[in-house]
């Protein structure tokens, strides 16, 4: 198996794959017992964190893409009970993302257009990556819910829409190189590989693989980029 992320090795990525499927395990035990509304959201909250969490770590650790189709679907459908755009912006966008990569079905992907609709975040990567999916998406919002580091995106997405695909490519491999993980600082799992604790799941900017779908971009230059998911933009090759 070759690590997709060697900031963490085969070994690390499954000891976190085997707590997270106790951790599920006891999630699901408890949902059961689960009598107030506000304790069956904050056990379906942590299902959907622990199973993106898994969805990551396999990725890194190199396993085969179809597995991570059934871990994206479940974590779609706890985000059907749990999702806001105020603590959950970052996971929508990379369920989006990913969803577009794996070419889900049209029955998933709705599920995540509903979250959107029902809490519009007015957000212009959002926006992008459903209307690729669905053409007539109501919303074209030219805002972005985070600026830092999602702003640089729009550079890609003009070049893209303008035919300059070569100077596409060349404002994402900027945005990959030099925005896109201090953009995320404020982020829990920045870092993370410099924990004295096993919690690096992996760093994958997942819009990044999206927006090289989307454009029909050669991305032949960012095979070996540390933060680009090479492999889930490729799945169907």
């Amino acid at each position: 198996m070759n690590v997709r992320d060697t900031l963490n090795t085969v070994e690390g990525y499954q000891e976190i794959l085997d707590e997270n499927m106790i951790f599920i395990k006891e999630q699901l035990e408890d949902l059961q017992k689960s009598v107030t509304q506000k304790e069956i959201n904050y056990t379906n909250k942590s299902l959907f964190y622990y199973t993106l969490s898994s969805l990551q770590a396999k990725y890194s650790q190199g396993g085969p893409v179809k597995e991570l189709i059934p871990l994206l679907t479940g974590a779609i459908d706890y985000s059907t009970i749990i999702w806001d755009q105020s603590f959950a912006y970052v996971q929508m966008v990379w369920m989006l993302s990913i969803g577009i990569m794996l070419e889900i079905r049209d029955e998933e992907f709705n599920k995540l257009i509903k979250l959107v609709d029902a809490d519009n975040p007015n957000d212009y990567l959002v926006d992008m990556l459903i209307r690729y999916r669905k053409a007539d998406w109501h919303s074209e919002s030219n805002e972005f819910k985070f600026p830092m580091p999602y702003m640089k995106i729009k550079k890609v997405c003009d070049a893209a829409l303008s035919g300059d695909k070569e100077q596409a490519i060349k404002d994402l491999t900027s945005y990959i190189d030099k925005a896109w993980y201090k953009g995320h600082s404020d982020s829990g799992w920045y870092d993370s590989h410099k924990s004295k604790f096993n919690t690096h799941e992996g760093y994958w900017s997942y819009e990044s693989g999206a927006i090289v779908k989307i454009f029909g971009l050669d991305d032949s230059g960012l095979k070996d980029q540390q933060y680009y998911p090479y492999d889930l933009v490729h799945y169907k090759d």
